[in-house]
């Protein structure tokens, strides 16, 4: 009677050994999926416009599209997501990143995190090209903050990092995306369809960099972001933008300024200096264009050259400035040399534009027009300036001209053989290297 007792009892500690086993498992389930943990919750994405659409540089935590993913099979336990596997840690169901997986088919993997990203333009969605893939640990990922940065990211391997294994929460996932329009892309919206039912994705931080004619435009967000933002440029934007930078580029270039400057005192009449900047006006603005365009040598020794060149042109204009009476300031070879001046500096010019403009960047022609437009503002407010100046001072006392031009001209000398000897010592480093 005893012995059947205790099998009585043992049996039913055995079946409620397997309730109590089966009430953990019901509560790890839940408590597993809140483990695919959100270590990282910042989203950064750069647009860039072009004459063909967008291209997208964008950074996300990983968990924000696998999360969403993790399935429960019948006996309601979960089932990992795509490219990733589960393990049982300290009772805690954890989520680990299958990366063999992941190098063997990154285009599959990136089209899981394209999904959710949508772009839209005129009230139609834009169709998405998936151009690169990079994957990163959340404490080793690359700077991402600037467009050169979120190009680098994408060098090398997709997982380019010795660990054998790594919590999907501890990654980011960079995307390389092209969305393809017949024309530039002046307002567009982004929405995102993620809703992985994360703790803290209401905090998701969003910034969205829009680069467009050569400005960036910061938008700060919090969210998941589902309900779609918009975000919007125009044709006069691009416009009025690259006449700003033409104008703010000339007036800090100390350089094109000192030789401006010499330019303006080194002629003799009204006249004479209207043809000396006509022909610097049509020589930078030949070289802008080809320049910006590559039409150039390419090598590396190309910019020290131009660069050194530009300073010589300064001490030429100096000179002339010093000569008695100025004579050849007016000739007919001096219009011809400032001409060739003009293409010198305008290639100085093109260096700077094509940081700010990609070729294939939106409203192009446009752009390059109102940029060699704003350099031409800045340009007659230097020479307005200082011939007003010399022509004030005149009425009071006109030999006090002479001693003024030194004053200008042997400065101006001295800064732009400063930089002549720099800059040609940079050229002989880069020539002796290659």
């Amino acid at each position: 009677m005893r012995s059947v007792f205790c099998l009585i009892t043992r049996s039913y500690r055995s079946v409620l050994i397997r309730l109590i086993l089966t009430f953990l498992i019901f509560l790890a389930s839940p408590f597993a999926s809140a483990h695919f943990n959100l270590d990282l919750n910042i989203r950064t994405i750069h647009v860039v416009h072009t004459n063909q659409g967008l291209d997208v540089y964008l950074r996300l935590p990983t968990p924000i599209f696998l999360a969403g993913l993790v399935l429960e099979n019948e006996f309601e336990m979960l089932e990992p997501a795509p490219f990733t596997y589960n393990r049982m840690e300290s009772g805690t169901l954890m989520h680990y990143l299958d990366l063999k997986s992941i190098r063997d088919a990154p285009v599959r993997f990136a089209s899981l995190a394209e999904s959710g990203i949508v772009f839209s333009a005129n009230g139609k969605k834009l169709e998405a090209e998936i151009v690169d893939i990079g994957l990163h640990p959340g404490f080793e990922q690359p700077p991402f903050s600037t467009l050169e940065e979120a190009k680098r990211s994408f060098e090398g391997e997709i997982f380019p990092y010795g660990y054998p294994e790594i919590y999907v929460g501890s990654t980011v996932t960079d995307l390389q995306l092209r969305y393809r329009h017949d024309g530039p892309v002046d307002a567009y919206s982004f929405q995102s369809l993620f809703n992985p039912g994360l703790e803290d994705q209401e905090k998701t931080a969003n910034l969205i960099l829009d680069h467009f004619a050569g400005n960036v435009r910061v938008h700060r967000l919090t969210g998941l972001l589902n309900e779609p933002v918009q975000i919007r440029n125009s044709e006069w934007a691009a416009i009025s933008s690259f006449i700003q930078l033409g104008l703010i580029h000339i007036l800090e270039g100390l350089d094109h300024v000192l030789f401006i400057l010499c330019l303006t005192i080194g002629a003799t009449g009204l006249i004479g200096l209207l043809w000396r900047i006509t022909g610097f006006t049509v020589g930078h603005t030949i070289t802008l264009i080809v320049g910006f365009f590559g039409y150039v040598p390419s090598g590396t020794w190309f910019i020290p050259f131009i660069e050194t060149a530009i300073a010589l042109t300064i001490i030429y204009a100096a000179g002339i400035v010093l000569l008695s009476k100025r004579k050849m300031a007016d000739s007919f070879i001096s219009y011809t040399i400032t001409i060739g001046i003009g293409l010198i500096h305008g290639l100085g010019f093109s260096f700077v534009l094509h940081e700010l403009l990609l070729p294939e960047g939106a409203h192009l022609w446009k752009s390059l027009i109102a940029f060699n437009i704003g350099v031409e503002i800045g340009q007659v407010m230097i020479v307005s300036g200082v011939w007003l100046l010399l022509w004030m001072i005149a009425r009071i006392n006109q030999r006090a001209l002479i001693p003024l031009y030194w004053i200008i001209a042997l400065p101006c000398i001295s800064i732009a053989s400063y930089w002549g000897l720099e800059r040609f010592l940079q050229l002989i480093r880069i020539v002796s290297s290659s």
